[in-house]
C-alpha cells in the first residue's frame, strides 16, 4: 500500500512536468506573420521611445546563423529586438539601423518571473566612489525628476536549440516573449 502511494505521487509530479512542456509545432502553426507593411519600414513608436529614454531601450541581438520563420529567412547579423502590439497581437520587430527588417509574431507571451533579472543578469560591482556618486546623483534627481529621462526596462535574451526549432526567449520588462524559428527552411 505504501509503495502504491509513492508510485501515485511520482506519476502526478511527472505528469505535471510534462504538462508544462510547450508544444512547439502547434505554437509555430498558430503564429501568423503581420499581414501589412510599415510605412518606409519605420517603427511608428520610435519617436516616443527616443523622448522617453536616454538611449535605445531595446536589447541588441546577434545571430550567426539563419533563422527561418515561415517565408522569412533572417540573415546573420545584429538586430535590435523591439516588442510591439499591432492590431491587438504581439510582435517583435527585428531592426537594423533604425529600419524594421522583419516583423515576427510572438508564439507565447508570459510574465517574467519575480527576481529573474537579479538572478540571471550580471550585476556591476561599484567602487566606494561610484556608490557615493550614485547616491548623490539619486538625491539630486529626486528633487528634479522632470529633467531626467526614465531608465530603460531591464531585458535579457535566451536561446534554446531544439531538434526542429530554435526558441528565442526575450525578457523585456515585465513580459516574456517566446519566438519560434525553424532550423531549416523546409
Amino acid at each position: 500500500m505504501k509503495n502504491l502511494f509513492v508510485v501515485l505521487v511520482l506519476l502526478i509530479f511527472t505528469a505535471g512536468s510534462f504538462a508544462t512542456e510547450l508544444d512547439y509545432d502547434s505554437l509555430y502553426e498558430a503564429a501568423f506573420p503581420f499581414e501589412s507593411q510599415l510605412y518606409n519600414n519605420i517603427d511608428p513608436f520610435e519617436d516616443e521611445d527616443s523622448i522617453k529614454y536616454a538611449y535605445s531601450p531595446y536589447p541588441l541581438f546577434r545571430t550567426s546563423a539563419y533563422l527561418y520563420f515561415k517565408d522569412y529567412a533572417i540573415e546573420p547579423g545584429y538586430y535590435s529586438l523591439t516588442p510591439r502590439v499591432l492590431k491587438g497581437k504581439d510582435y517583435v520587430f527585428f531592426k537594423q539601423n533604425g529600419k524594421v527588417q522583419f516583423i515576427i509574431p510572438v508564439a507565447k507571451k508570459e510574465a517574467t518571473p519575480i527576481n529573474f533579472y537579479e538572478a540571471n543578469t550580471p550585476q556591476i560591482k561599484k567602487t566606494i566612489w561610484q556608490k557615493f556618486s550614485s547616491t548623490v546623483k539619486d538625491k539630486f534627481y529626486s528633487t528634479a525628476k522632470d529633467s531626467m529621462k526614465a531608465p530603460p526596462p531591464k531585458s535579457h535574451i535566451d536561446i534554446k536549440v531544439e531538434i526542429e526549432y530554435i526558441v528565442l526567449t526575450l525578457f523585456y520588462g515585465e513580459d516574456k516573449y517566446i519566438l519560434l524559428f525553424k532550423r531549416t527552411p523546409y
